[in-house]
């Protein structure tokens, strides 16, 4: 019984917390409207509201719901610490000599000034990056050294 007299008193306080803040909301919005008088704009303070869309039987990718953290295609979003790496940056780890993929990520590692925890970000780009390379002809496989593929410039 007293774990239900604690509950509701719990939601009073919730509930009266809740009314303070729209009151402080409601004085921050009048206030606003007095602001916005005193300075000579004419637009009314009323929000209008947003109109809803019915639901359809629309599919496209604006209305799909994804998990916070993710894209449409279910991949995960980039955290934004890692630089961008394109087809001029591989490129000029690999510049004019062969290379095994192994050590063009410890290049790319150094050149971009990342620690090891990345390692497992930029080995995915550059093979990604290389798979892609080889298949439009930028890059050739030049063989295999300690059964890794060794690459060069198509040139």
């Amino acid at each position: 019984m007293d774990h239900w007299i604690e509950l509701r008193s719990q939601i009073d306080r919730e509930i009266s917390q809740t009314e303070q803040r729209l009151e402080q909301l409601k004085q921050a919005r009048s206030s606003i409207a007095s602001l916005s008088k005193a300075t000579g704009n004419a637009e009314t303070t009323e929000v209008p509201t947003p109109r809803r869309r019915g639901k359809g039987n629309s599919t496209s990718k604006a209305t799909k719901k994804t998990k916070p953290g993710q894209t449409r295609a279910g991949r995960v979003k980039s955290s934004g610490r890692l630089p961008a790496t394109g087809g001029p940056f591989w490129l000029g780890m690999l510049g004019d000599e062969q290379h095994t993929g192994r050590e063009i990520v410890a290049a790319a590692l150094a050149a971009l000034k990342l620690d090891d925890s990345a390692h497992d970000a930029i080995y995915s780009r550059a093979g990604n990056w290389f798979n892609g390379a080889v298949k439009k002809g930028l890059v050739v496989v030049a063989g295999q050294r300690d059964g890794a593929n060794v690459y060069q410039r198509a040139d």
